[in-house]
């Protein structure tokens, strides 16, 4: 009784995995293909082993070098362009023993001398400066008085008093504001030559 009852169960059963012996050959075959990735490398070379000698050889010439080209901006650092108004002629530069002067040497009363007219003045165009000063101040404040008593007097004198006066500067000047071209002018063809000098630090 059981067993047919286990029968008709697993008769209305469907089977998932195939058996191995319904696969045909060629699946199986093309199954076990498969690939692999690139590997573009080569074999490892042997080290050569190089001369203690020859090591510190090429380490030497590479501190001399570097030496060399720190050198070589010390030496150009502090070097500026030159300015040909400010340079001296080598004939005067030659000369430069024979044109030194020295100076006298002055005693103590001289130095005194001096020292005490150099403030004397000092003292002198201070006071100039001062005075001067306040006679200008005076001036002003003079000039700002009266045309406040202008202008409580007549408002009209008060505005013909404070315009521009002309006269004070009377010259004229008349010139020509652009150049007319000159007629029938051909400018004659040439070669620009830049004549401006180089300077290399």
């Amino acid at each position: 009784m059981h067993i047919f009852a286990l029968t008709a169960r697993l008769s209305n059963l469907r089977l998932a995995v195939i058996p191995q012996r319904f696969i045909p050959p060629t699946a199986v075959a093309w199954r076990n293909l498969h690939t692999t990735a690139q590997l573009s490398a080569e074999p490892l070379k042997k080290k050569k082993r190089l001369d203690p000698a020859i090591l510190r050889m090429r380490e030497e010439r590479k501190k001399r070098k570097i030496e060399k080209g720190i050198r070589q901006l010390k030496k150009h650092a502090k070097k500026y362009k030159p300015i040909e108004e400010q340079e001296v002629a080598p004939k005067l530069q030659k000369e430069l023993g024979l044109r030194h002067r020295a100076l006298p040497v002055l005693n103590h009363e001289t130095c005194q001398l001096r020292e005490a007219m150099q403030r004397a003045w000092s003292i002198y165009c201070m006071r100039k400066h001062q005075n001067e000063a306040a006679m200008l101040e005076h001036i002003v404040a003079t000039q700002e008085k009266a045309l406040e008593m202008l202008k409580e007097a007549s408002e009209d004198l008060y505005n013909a008093a404070i315009q521009t006066d002309n006269g004070l500067f009377p010259a004229q000047f008349k010139a020509i504001v652009s150049t007319p071209p000159i007629k029938d002018y051909e400018p004659p063809d040439g070669k620009y030559v830049d004549t401006t000098k180089k300077w290399r630090p």
